[in-house]
């Protein structure tokens, strides 16, 4: 079991100010970006959607039509501003085809749609749980960015500026490259006995990380007596958002959630994915974050994975039918998954009144 109050550059996480720097250099600026990302996506939208291409101001065709070039196959130059607006942002001609072929004659009743991307929900699903860590902490003050929409809209360079920021921040927030994410990753289910081996300190810090981010008991029938060291060492600790009993709200769970989010879309599949190749019209490489991950801790989280944990009393089985058959106990199972639990392999997906059911991650 590693110890991380050993482990070099660690982050030391019973320090209030080590968070708050966190909230405040970090998770608060992601934030930031994402939250002026998602409105200049709405002021775009408001301004844009259904209105006919005659009706759009000189100034602003560049948006739809920079770089596009008629009489080619692919009729947006790599490089074009028409290129970045619709693949990142979904502001486009209802027919872009039809005017190509018209060879770029402005006519008629040609419409400007702004359509969902790749992008614009990744920001969407983002902000959602970026949002709630923001308010659900207290170590840092924070007001909403005034957006400048009509500077991001007339300078493409401070956009891509934007959008570079964004992206970089996303990156660096994740449990892959962040000691910070990764102590609330590791904390978000798990007993109290294996925190405690890889955290010494953690008592320390238990009342803050109840406090602040919102630690708290996951509630199981636990067959021990509740003054026995046994009840204690295999108490469950989880964030409310990781609770399946009782979902609630966090910042730590937030933080977690806003993790998933990043490693669901910052990824490859078997050909490239549409994000994928939005992200590669800017950036030079986009790497498989959840694929980097479990490579990197695969070989820590030793141990056994179990689909579903019955016991009665303290005898234990993977099947109901074999619990004070197989001579295992609820502790030794519990034990054999909590490394997964830790690096966040698996989760803990349901808890019934003798059992648990966990899912991979």
């Amino acid at each position: 079991m590693v110890n991380y109050d050993q482990a070099e550059g660690f982050v030391d996480y019973t320090s209030r100010d080590v968070w708050r720097d966190y909230v405040k250099s970090q998770v608060t600026p992601l934030w930031r970006d994402t939250l002026i990302l998602k409105e200049f996506l709405e002021n775009l939208t408001n301004e844009f959607q259904g209105l006919s291409l005659n009706n759009v101001g000189e100034e602003d065709l560049p948006l739809l039509l920079g770089g596009v070039v008629p009489s080619r196959e692919e009729v947006y130059r790599r490089n074009s501003l028409a290129k970045l607006y619709s693949r990142f942002f979904g502001l486009k001609l209802s027919d872009l085809q039809s005017w190509v072929l018209g060879g770029g004659v402005v006519g008629g009743e040609m419409k400007v749609v702004v359509e969902e991307t790749s992008f614009t929900r990744f920001i969407n699903e983002l902000f959602k749980w970026l949002d709630r860590a923001v308010r659900y902490q207290t170590l840092v003050e924070y007001k909403e960015p005034t957006v400048p929409y009509d500077e991001l809209k007339k300078d493409p360079q401070k956009l891509k500026v934007l959008v570079s920021n964004f992206y970089q921040a996303a990156l660096g927030i994740s449990a892959n490259y962040n000691y910070h994410t990764f102590f609330l990753w590791s904390t978000r289910q798990i007993p109290y006995k294996f925190m405690e081996a890889a955290y010494p300190r953690i008592d320390q810090m238990m009342g803050f990380l109840q406090r602040e981010f919102g630690l708290a008991e996951l509630k199981w029938n636990a067959p021990f007596s509740e003054d026995s060291e046994l009840y204690n060492e295999y108490m469950i600790w989880c964030f409310p958002e990781y609770n399946p009993r009782s979902e609630g709200k966090s910042f730590g769970g937030a933080i977690c959630k806003a993790s998933e989010v990043i490693w669901e879309n910052i990824r490859k599949g078997y050909s490239p994915t549409d994000l994928e190749n939005t992200l590669s019209t800017l950036f030079s490489r986009v790497p498989d974050l959840k694929k980097e991950y479990v490579e990197c801790v695969k070989e820590r989280a030793a141990g056994k994975y179990y689909s579903c944990i019955y016991y009665r009393g303290l005898s234990a089985a993977e099947q109901r039918s074999a619990v004070g058959e197989a001579n295992r106990t609820i502790m030794e199972m519990l034990d054999e998954i909590s490394p997964q639990l830790f690096v966040g392999l698996a989760k803990i997906s349901y808890v019934g009144d003798d059992y648990f059911s966990f899912a991979t991650v």
